[in-house]
């Protein structure tokens, strides 16, 4: 697949064994990742270029991932988004209510929910 054509995504996360393990899905699907730490530094990304993805994790600062989030909505609406936390399922359900996310894993090591998560969006992209 030519890069023009790859699924682009941001991983936007502090701690960089977990950004790594995301990475190694994302590219092992043939997505082009890039990786921000801070959320200053991704909002200037989606601001510069169009990324089909963004993880939103623990950024640098300490910021919460729901106002991380808000960042990329406003910056970025089109962008879809997969939510990396800990935090129980419902309580994110709550929080990122209205703002259209895929979903969320957990910040151990991606596994099955990862791998349901870019099925759907690559059907919403119609890339299968």
């Amino acid at each position: 697949m030519k890069d023009d054509k790859k699924i682009s995504a941001l991983i936007i996360e502090g701690e960089e064994a977990v950004a790594e393990a995301i990475t190694r899905v994302l590219k092992a699907r043939s997505y082009s990742v890039t990786v921000a730490a801070r959320q200053d530094e991704a909002l200037v990304l989606l601001r510069d270029k169009d990324f089909h993805l963004a993880f939103v994790g623990e950024s640098e600062g300490n910021l919460s991932v729901f106002h991380t989030m808000e960042g990329v909505v406003k910056a970025s609406p089109m962008t879809a988004m997969i939510l990396v936390t800990d935090l129980p399922e419902g309580e994110v359900e709550d929080r990122a209510e209205g703002y259209g996310i895929l979903g969320s894993i957990g910040r151990s090591v991606p596994g099955d929910r990862l791998a349901r998560l870019l099925v759907n969006l690559e059907k919403i992209l119609g890339r299968l």
